[in-house]
């Protein structure tokens, strides 16, 4: 049984949970599925949602309705809001509205509780068999970590955790018989350890932010199994309800996830799979560029080398993949897309999209030559003094007019 027990881990991070909506229905298409969930803050709603199988309720609550179906709050207070960060980092600052939130001067997020009431069902959640848990924080003269189970939680009480897990300091505090509980974000904001107390060792995690602190707490659980989901982009502030935000977000949760399971292609932007275009084909049009664009490679790079195979794969390679922002250990394959995808980027095309990346090659190779005159309007010099786009851009298109010509 143990082996083959499946984990979803959903990190806390307000708004910016609409991710994980986008990632979540990427997992269910692509046949996944979890004997547990858990989650923090947002992540624990979430979760909660994903257990009951609503995810059309879900997204509902995530796109038809605005800020005011969960805050009772003004215009002016919600613009000034929406786009601060609430992490760990800004402790100080947070330490402070708590402070004023215990005098109950927090905003009031009564409404969130009205939604949920209407459309969480908790025994259904409860009869589903599946292992579900959520981190929050007692406040009593300091943080205290209240990491529970389901099994923990009285009946009728799961709403109250739920919100107790989100409560972010400038709400209205969260009382629990008496106790008040705050964000379980202050504690543990991606619940690996609740999963793995209970045998899980195959987990995916949906992350929201890309932090340090997040990294560290995967770093303490290198002997499991763990897949992340790492937004793409920043997803924006921790209270941004607005739709287009929040749509943007389902949707590179969606994209994201299909790309770590390498059902997509690309660096930047997203491709169907296409197999042709695997390390050894992507190897073989770099080996087969002519001496004459390496020169004019080495030009451009200020690399002063004789121009044969050998410079260019262990001197031009390497300094065109720092240009174009691959990481160090980039393949054939990340620098042969990244080559065509700076043409989409010079153009503006939009990222948040399925492309076909035969078809992108086809309409670069029909354009490359619009702008031919590029080269010979080049002085060689070295690549510091010109604009880096202007210089990826020689790059780029000395490299395409090659690859074109070996077709």
């Amino acid at each position: 049984m143990g082996d083959s027990m499946k984990g979803l881990v959903l990190e806390g991070g307000g708004t910016k949970g609409a991710y994980q909506i986008g990632a979540y229905k990427a997992l269910r298409d692509l046949g996944i599925e979890f004997q547990g969930i858990t989650g923090t803050s947002i992540g624990a709603l979430n979760g909660a949602y994903m257990l009951q199988n609503d995810i059309e309720i879900m997204e509902e609550i995530w796109l038809d309705y605005d800020y005011t179906h969960f805050m009772n709050i003004d215009e002016e207070t919600y613009e000034r809001f929406k786009n601060v960060d609430f992490t760990t980092r800004n402790i100080n600052n947070v330490i402070e509205l708590v402070n004023k939130a215990r005098k109950n001067e927090g905003i009031d997020i009564s409404p969130l509780r009205d939604l949920m009431e209407k459309t969480l069902n908790e025994s259904e959640i409860r009869n589903c068999k599946k292992d579900f848990g959520l981190v929050t924080v007692s406040w009593e003269k300091g943080i205290n970590p209240h990491p529970l189970y389901l099994e923990d939680i009285p009946k009728g009480r799961l709403i109250d955790y739920l919100i107790a897990s989100s409560s972010l300091p400038i709400f209205q505090l969260n009382t629990i018989d008496d106790k008040l509980f705050l964000d379980g974000m202050f504690s543990d904001n991606m619940p690996i350890s609740l999963l793995e107390n209970k045998g899980y060792n195959d987990i995916v995690v949906i992350r929201l932010l890309d932090d340090f602190i997040g990294k560290r707490n995967l770093n303490k659980h290198m002997d499991l199994n763990i897949k992340t989901i790492i937004p793409s982009e920043y997803l924006g502030g921790s209270l941004n309800k607005d739709r287009d935000n929040v749509e943007k977000n389902i949707k590179l949760g969606y994209l994201d996830a299909m790309k770590a399971y390498e059902r997509y292609d690309g660096n930047k932007y997203y491709f169907n799979a296409e197999f042709k275009y695997d390390e050894d084909y992507c190897f073989c049009k770099f080996k087969q560029l002519t001496k004459e664009t390496i020169e004019n490679l080495c030009n451009i790079l200020n690399i002063k080398k004789c121009p044969c195979l050998r410079t260019l794969m262990e001197d031009v390679l390497p300094k065109l993949g720092s240009i174009l922002g691959l990481p160090k250990d980039f393949s054939y394959k990340d620098l042969f897309y990244c080559i065509y995808e700076k043409k989409l980027e010079e153009n503006n095309i939009d990222r948040l999209k399925l492309y076909d990346f035969n078809k992108v090659i086809n309409v670069v190779n029909k354009n490359i030559n619009s702008n031919n005159d590029l080269m010979s309007n080049f002085e060689i010099r070295p690549v510091i003094s010109i604009n880096k786009n202007k210089v990826t851009k020689i790059l780029t298109n000395c490299i395409i007019r090659d690859f074109k010509n070996q077709l």
